[in-house]
């Protein structure tokens, strides 16, 4: 990370406010155990110093956690996050239309949403006490944000219909991300496909970033922001799946001159994992060169 008189999470905070960062921040939320266990063997025993030196290796200034387990959860309740309290830590715990289907499989879950509105609330009545608890927790352990990961999008668009989606699932989606912010911290969304539809109402029920914006499905990172101005941020962008080296460095620079006033932390759109760094993850964190080139 370039040397600035400012530190990690004032930058990221100016970011998510479009009050002028001082630079284009980067982030990752999910990490495969096997890039990190891959890339930092010697702390094979220990995730977070293995995220602590991920955040160090590639200039990171916003690192996703996974609280999904118990084990992770156990480290939660002991404090032992606070020890990544220089970065923009953001928690991530499943939502409720992913609990759903875990719970009933892919194809009931949607049937459910369809035929009977009450179905997510029902299947995860537990998620607002989870949230609240995992909110406390977090900011014991000096974290900044928490990510909503619930996939509820294709490339063609939601799973079900917009009013489906605003009968069943935003009342949730509102309480959530009102009991994120209660605790003064930032509520992250995410969903792969296009979710354009969405994103208005995200904005209304009071998340501050939404992440990944999905390219192969056609969303386009700059019609957002003329769209939504700054009312939203964004963060990921960069497609390490599809795009060549070229194009990569391209969006980055491109990024950086268009996000000067802040609203986005660029990042891969899919995460980092053995099977990204055989991509073209070295074009956007070039310390990750030899790996993929196998060495």
């Amino acid at each position: 990370m370039p040397e600035y008189d400012v530190n990690y999470r004032e930058n990221v905070v100016a970011t998510l406010k479009h009050e002028n960062p001082s630079y284009l921040p980067r982030g990752e939320i999910f990490f495969t155990r096997t890039f990190l266990n891959v890339i930092f063997p010697e702390f094979i025993d220990d995730y977070i110093e293995q995220l602590a030196s991920a955040a160090s290796l590639l200039d990171l200034s916003v690192v996703g956690v996974d609280l999904n387990d118990e084990w992770s959860r156990s480290l939660l309740s002991q404090g032992k996050y606070s020890r990544l309290k220089k970065y923009f830590t953001v928690g991530y715990i499943n939502g409720p239309v992913l609990r759903s289907i875990e719970r009933l499989g892919f194809k009931q879950a949607m049937l459910g949403i369809k035929k009977d509105r009450g179905t997510v609330f029902r299947i995860t009545s537990d998620i607002l006490d989870d949230i609240q608890d995992v909110c406390s927790l977090a900011k014991k352990n000096e974290m900044s944000g928490i990510l909503l990961p619930d996939d509820i999008a294709g490339n063609n668009g939601l799973y079900f219909s917009f009013e489906d989606f605003g009968t069943a699932i935003l009342p949730l989606y509102k309480q959530i991300a009102s009991e994120i912010k209660g605790n003064d911290l930032f509520a992250f969304f995410h969903s792969d496909g296009d979710t354009h539809l969405i994103i208005e109402p995200l904005i209304k029920a009071g998340f501050d970033c939404i992440h990944p914006v999905d390219s192969q499905a056609g969303l386009d990172l700059y019609e957002l922001k003329y769209i939504h101005k700054n009312m939203i941020s964004f963060m990921g962008h960069i497609d390490i799946m599809t795009w060549d080296d070229e194009r990569i460095n391209q969006e980055i620079n491109k990024a950086e001159k268009s996000f000067n006033e802040g609203g986005l932390i660029i990042g891969s759109t899919c995460g980092l994992s053995m099977k990204t760094v055989s991509k073209k993850l070295g074009a956007l964190y070039p310390r990750l060169h030899k790996w993929s080139r196998g060495v």
